[in-house]
């Protein structure tokens, strides 16, 4: 697979049409999934996956396969277009106090038994700001300070909308909140 994606970057770099299509082929399903649990409106959705892949077209020679995985790579894309398309929409966060209490220890081992697609159910229950935050956290693996960075909010924020999301998914699962 390694061997398969080298070269059709390489025949994009060419500017081989064929290559850019098998190279959308590859990632669409994917990426699709990656945007959906950021932006929950299909319409956005395929506006952001264009956006995707014409960033990724026009930035592919940048790619450093010894910096990121081309998936990584994509997917980044792929966050910071669902990420500046609510911004767009100007999306604030208040900041909370932090909460003290950690339901990880609580809720991590059963979403680790969800198939993917209760997983995307789950994750499109949390409301939106939360659900950028848990998003970013859990799923693609940000720290809080990354986030800070990312969304603009102090790091204490980011904890607090975490903690949040996951009393959310504890009261969508019906876990007893202590």
């Amino acid at each position: 697979m390694k061997n398969d994606i080298n070269n059709i970057i390489i025949n994009c770099l060419r500017g081989d049409i064929n290559a850019q299509r098998a190279l959308y082929d590859l990632y669409v399903d994917r990426l699709y999934y990656v945007v959906y649990r950021y932006v929950n409106d299909t319409y956005y959705i395929e506006n952001i996956l264009q956006d995707v892949f014409l960033k990724t077209f026009n930035k592919l020679e940048t790619f450093d396969s010894n910096k990121a995985s081309f998936t990584t790579w994509i997917n980044t894309i792929a966050i910071r277009e669902s990420l500046n398309h609510l911004r767009k929409k100007k999306l604030t966060f208040v900041p909370y106090e932090e909460a003290t209490i950690d339901i990880s220890a609580e809720i991590d081992p059963i979403i680790s038994k969800m198939d993917a697609q209760e997983l995307m159910y789950l994750i499109a229950t949390i409301p939106e700001k939360l659900r950028i935050v848990f998003n970013l956290y859990e799923i693609d693996g940000y720290n809080h300070n990354e986030i800070e960075t990312m969304l603009g909010i102090k790091a204490s924020t980011s904890r607090s909308y975490l903690t949040r999301a996951k009393t959310h998914i504890q009261s969508v699962i019906g876990l007893n909140i202590t």
